[in-house]
Protein backbone atom coordinates (compact mmCIF):
# COMPACT_ATOMS: atom_id res chain seq x y z
CA UNK A 1 0.00 0.00 0.00
CA UNK A 2 1.62 3.36 -0.79
CA UNK A 3 0.65 6.10 1.04
CA UNK A 4 -0.46 9.94 0.05
CA UNK A 5 0.43 13.05 1.52
CA UNK A 6 -2.29 15.78 2.67
CA UNK A 7 -1.60 17.50 -1.34
CA UNK A 8 -2.66 13.37 -2.60
CA UNK A 9 0.83 12.90 -3.98
CA UNK A 10 1.77 9.18 -3.06
CA UNK A 11 4.55 8.84 -0.50
CA UNK A 12 6.26 5.44 -0.48
CA UNK A 13 7.55 4.17 3.29
CA UNK A 14 11.11 4.39 3.81
CA UNK A 15 12.99 1.11 4.88
CA UNK A 16 15.75 0.20 5.10
CA UNK A 17 15.73 -3.48 6.31
CA UNK A 18 12.84 -5.96 5.02
CA UNK A 19 9.44 -5.66 6.29
CA UNK A 20 8.45 -7.70 9.07
CA UNK A 21 6.49 -11.18 8.74
CA UNK A 22 2.60 -11.16 10.36
CA UNK A 23 4.17 -13.62 12.96
CA UNK A 24 6.62 -10.86 14.37
CA UNK A 25 3.79 -8.08 14.18
CA UNK A 26 2.44 -7.65 18.03
CA UNK A 27 0.38 -4.64 17.43
CA UNK A 28 -1.26 -3.96 13.98
CA UNK A 29 -4.10 -0.62 13.14
CA UNK A 30 -6.02 -1.58 10.11
CA UNK A 31 -8.26 1.29 8.71
CA UNK A 32 -8.51 2.94 11.86
CA UNK A 33 -11.08 6.47 11.93
CA UNK A 34 -11.94 8.48 14.81
CA UNK A 35 -14.22 10.98 14.73
CA UNK A 36 -15.22 13.38 17.47
CA UNK A 37 -18.99 14.92 17.29
CA UNK A 38 -21.82 14.65 15.09
CA UNK A 39 -22.73 16.61 12.05
CA UNK A 40 -21.86 19.74 11.57
CA UNK A 41 -19.59 19.83 14.28
CA UNK A 42 -18.11 16.47 13.47
CA UNK A 43 -14.17 16.65 13.60
CA UNK A 44 -12.14 13.94 12.29
CA UNK A 45 -9.04 13.30 14.35
CA UNK A 46 -7.68 10.43 12.71
CA UNK A 47 -8.52 8.73 9.37
CA UNK A 48 -7.70 5.20 7.22
CA UNK A 49 -4.74 4.75 9.54
CA UNK A 50 -3.04 1.28 8.95
CA UNK A 51 0.25 0.56 10.78
CA UNK A 52 2.22 -2.40 12.62
CA UNK A 53 4.54 -2.66 15.43
CA UNK A 54 7.08 -4.79 15.39
CA UNK A 55 7.53 -7.31 18.34
CA UNK A 56 10.99 -6.35 20.05
CA UNK A 57 11.35 -3.09 19.00
CA UNK A 58 11.30 0.86 20.01
CA UNK A 59 8.70 2.86 17.42
CA UNK A 60 8.26 6.38 17.65
CA UNK A 61 4.96 8.16 16.59
CA UNK A 62 6.18 11.68 15.26
CA UNK A 63 3.71 14.68 14.42
CA UNK A 64 2.79 18.62 15.69
CA UNK A 65 0.54 19.04 18.37
CA UNK A 66 -3.08 17.93 17.01
CA UNK A 67 -1.74 15.61 14.49
CA UNK A 68 -3.49 12.51 16.25
CA UNK A 69 -0.58 10.70 17.93
CA UNK A 70 -2.47 10.51 21.47
CA UNK A 71 -5.92 9.87 19.92
CA UNK A 72 -4.05 6.97 17.97
CA UNK A 73 -1.93 5.75 21.42
CA UNK A 74 -5.40 6.03 23.42
CA UNK A 75 -7.28 3.77 20.48
CA UNK A 76 -3.97 1.25 20.01
CA UNK A 77 -4.22 0.67 24.18
CA UNK A 78 -7.58 0.25 24.46
CA UNK A 79 -8.83 2.97 26.29
CA UNK A 80 -10.89 4.71 23.45
CA UNK A 81 -12.60 3.07 20.53
CA UNK A 82 -12.24 3.56 16.89
CA UNK A 83 -15.33 5.01 14.88
CA UNK A 84 -13.94 2.33 12.07
CA UNK A 85 -11.64 0.13 12.05
CA UNK A 86 -9.66 -2.50 14.45
CA UNK A 87 -6.66 -2.96 16.32
CA UNK A 88 -4.90 -6.54 17.09
CA UNK A 89 -2.87 -7.58 19.91
CA UNK A 90 -0.93 -10.67 19.44
CA UNK A 91 -3.39 -11.70 16.26
CA UNK A 92 -6.38 -11.24 18.79
CA UNK A 93 -8.57 -8.37 17.71
CA UNK A 94 -8.72 -6.08 21.06
CA UNK A 95 -11.33 -2.72 19.87
CA UNK A 96 -14.41 -5.69 20.64
CA UNK A 97 -13.57 -6.62 24.22
CA UNK A 98 -15.47 -5.82 27.53
CA UNK A 99 -14.37 -3.20 29.89
CA UNK A 100 -12.76 -6.16 32.36
CA UNK A 101 -11.11 -7.44 29.63
CA UNK A 102 -9.61 -4.67 28.43
CA UNK A 103 -8.88 -3.70 32.01
CA UNK A 104 -7.48 -7.19 31.83
CA UNK A 105 -4.98 -7.05 28.81
CA UNK A 106 -3.56 -3.46 30.01
CA UNK A 107 -2.88 -4.89 33.55
CA UNK A 108 -1.14 -7.83 31.98
CA UNK A 109 0.38 -7.03 28.70
CA UNK A 110 0.23 -3.37 28.42
CA UNK A 111 2.05 -0.62 30.49
CA UNK A 112 0.89 2.61 30.23
CA UNK A 113 2.93 6.30 30.49
CA UNK A 114 0.63 9.27 30.37
CA UNK A 115 1.44 12.97 29.65
CA UNK A 116 -0.51 13.46 33.65
CA UNK A 117 1.74 11.84 35.58
CA UNK A 118 -1.59 10.30 37.73
CA UNK A 119 0.89 9.60 40.64
CA UNK A 120 -0.88 9.19 44.34
CA UNK A 121 0.35 12.52 46.34
CA UNK A 122 0.41 10.89 49.78
CA UNK A 123 1.86 7.70 48.60
CA UNK A 124 6.01 7.74 48.05
CA UNK A 125 7.79 7.05 44.74
CA UNK A 126 8.33 3.41 45.71
CA UNK A 127 4.82 3.51 46.96
CA UNK A 128 3.56 4.60 43.73
CA UNK A 129 5.28 2.16 42.06
CA UNK A 130 4.29 -0.97 44.11
CA UNK A 131 0.96 0.16 43.99
CA UNK A 132 1.26 -0.39 40.22
CA UNK A 133 2.38 -4.19 40.50
CA UNK A 134 -0.61 -4.39 43.29
CA UNK A 135 -3.24 -2.93 40.49
CA UNK A 136 -1.44 -5.21 37.89
CA UNK A 137 -2.20 -8.12 40.08
CA UNK A 138 1.36 -9.21 40.33
CA UNK A 139 1.04 -12.12 42.97
CA UNK A 140 5.36 -11.18 43.89
CA UNK A 141 6.05 -9.14 47.12
CA UNK A 142 6.13 -6.03 45.14
CA UNK A 143 9.07 -3.92 46.90
CA UNK A 144 12.17 -5.70 45.14
CA UNK A 145 10.48 -5.03 42.10
CA UNK A 146 9.60 -1.51 41.92
CA UNK A 147 13.20 -0.91 43.74
CA UNK A 148 14.89 -2.25 40.47
CA UNK A 149 12.24 -0.56 38.49
CA UNK A 150 12.91 2.75 40.14
CA UNK A 151 16.87 2.18 39.94
CA UNK A 152 16.61 1.58 36.36
CA UNK A 153 15.07 4.95 35.87
CA UNK A 154 17.84 6.95 37.66
CA UNK A 155 15.40 7.53 40.84
CA UNK A 156 16.99 5.57 43.64
CA UNK A 157 17.86 8.45 45.77
CA UNK A 158 14.22 9.57 45.62
CA UNK A 159 12.37 6.44 45.82
CA UNK A 160 11.16 7.67 49.13
CA UNK A 161 9.79 11.02 48.31
CA UNK A 162 6.37 11.99 47.67
CA UNK A 163 5.34 13.53 44.19
CA UNK A 164 4.59 17.09 45.49
CA UNK A 165 8.47 16.95 46.63
CA UNK A 166 9.20 15.91 42.76
CA UNK A 167 10.11 18.13 39.82
CA UNK A 168 7.69 17.14 36.70
CA UNK A 169 10.62 15.00 35.63
CA UNK A 170 11.42 12.71 38.20
CA UNK A 171 7.44 12.66 38.59
CA UNK A 172 7.56 11.36 34.59
CA UNK A 173 10.46 8.93 36.05
CA UNK A 174 8.56 7.43 38.47
CA UNK A 175 5.41 7.52 36.19
CA UNK A 176 7.73 5.35 33.56
CA UNK A 177 8.78 2.94 36.32
CA UNK A 178 5.14 2.28 37.62
CA UNK A 179 4.51 1.23 33.98
CA UNK A 180 7.56 -1.56 33.33
CA UNK A 181 7.34 -2.65 37.27
CA UNK A 182 5.41 -5.77 35.95
CA UNK A 183 7.27 -6.19 32.50
CA UNK A 184 4.62 -5.85 29.51
CA UNK A 185 4.86 -7.39 26.62
CA UNK A 186 4.05 -3.75 25.08
CA UNK A 187 5.21 -0.56 26.68
CA UNK A 188 2.88 2.43 25.32
CA UNK A 189 4.63 6.01 26.50
CA UNK A 190 2.77 9.22 25.54
CA UNK A 191 5.95 12.00 25.32
CA UNK A 192 7.81 10.16 28.19
CA UNK A 193 10.87 12.70 27.88
CA UNK A 194 8.45 16.13 27.57
CA UNK A 195 9.76 16.65 31.04
CA UNK A 196 13.21 15.76 31.00
CA UNK A 197 16.66 17.45 30.03
CA UNK A 198 18.29 16.06 27.42
CA UNK A 199 20.53 13.80 29.32
CA UNK A 200 17.85 12.12 31.31
CA UNK A 201 15.57 11.56 27.94
CA UNK A 202 18.70 9.97 26.58
CA UNK A 203 18.79 7.68 29.81
CA UNK A 204 15.05 7.12 29.63
CA UNK A 205 15.58 5.39 25.83
CA UNK A 206 18.42 3.67 26.85
CA UNK A 207 16.61 2.02 29.17
CA UNK A 208 13.82 1.11 26.76
CA UNK A 209 16.65 -0.52 24.69
CA UNK A 210 17.49 -2.59 27.47
CA UNK A 211 14.08 -3.73 27.90
CA UNK A 212 13.79 -4.50 24.24
CA UNK A 213 17.42 -6.24 24.18
CA UNK A 214 16.69 -8.18 27.43
CA UNK A 215 13.10 -9.38 27.38
CA UNK A 216 11.74 -8.48 24.60
CA UNK A 217 9.45 -5.87 25.63
CA UNK A 218 7.89 -3.71 22.68
CA UNK A 219 8.21 -0.07 22.70
CA UNK A 220 5.64 2.00 21.95
CA UNK A 221 5.92 6.31 22.32
CA UNK A 222 5.31 9.72 20.92
CA UNK A 223 8.09 12.46 20.86
CA UNK A 224 8.46 16.13 19.55
CA UNK A 225 12.34 15.80 20.23
CA UNK A 226 14.26 15.17 16.57
CA UNK A 227 17.12 13.53 18.60
CA UNK A 228 15.48 10.60 20.69
CA UNK A 229 13.86 10.15 16.87
CA UNK A 230 17.47 9.12 15.80
CA UNK A 231 17.69 6.60 18.75
CA UNK A 232 14.58 4.48 17.57
CA UNK A 233 13.95 1.59 14.89
CA UNK A 234 11.18 2.83 13.76
CA UNK A 235 9.27 6.18 13.20
CA UNK A 236 6.11 6.45 11.89
CA UNK A 237 5.09 10.31 10.82
CA UNK A 238 1.36 11.91 11.36
CA UNK A 239 -0.11 14.82 10.01
CA UNK A 240 -3.44 16.31 10.45
CA UNK A 241 -4.87 12.81 11.79
CA UNK A 242 -2.90 10.38 8.95
CA UNK A 243 -0.07 9.09 8.53
CA UNK A 244 2.81 10.40 5.72
CA UNK A 245 5.72 8.61 6.38
CA UNK A 246 6.87 5.03 7.84
CA UNK A 247 10.58 4.94 8.03
CA UNK A 248 12.24 1.84 9.65
CA UNK A 249 15.93 2.45 10.70
CA UNK A 250 17.37 0.37 13.54
CA UNK A 251 19.64 2.94 14.84
CA UNK A 252 21.30 1.74 18.43
CA UNK A 253 21.67 3.75 21.63
CA UNK A 254 25.20 4.08 22.52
Amino acid sequence: MRLQNDEGKAVAPVLTEKQPEDSEIILQASGIKRVFGRGGTAVTALSDIHLSVPRGAVVALKGRSGSGKTTLLNILSTLDDPTEGSVHFEGKEITGLSARARNELRRRDIGLVFQAYGLVPLMTALENVEFGLRIAGSSKAGREEAEWALERVGMKERMKHRPPELSGGEQQRVAVARAIVHKPKLLIADEPTAELDSRMGLQVIRLFRELVNGSGMTILLTTHDPDIMELVDHVIALEDGKIVSQTIKGSPVT
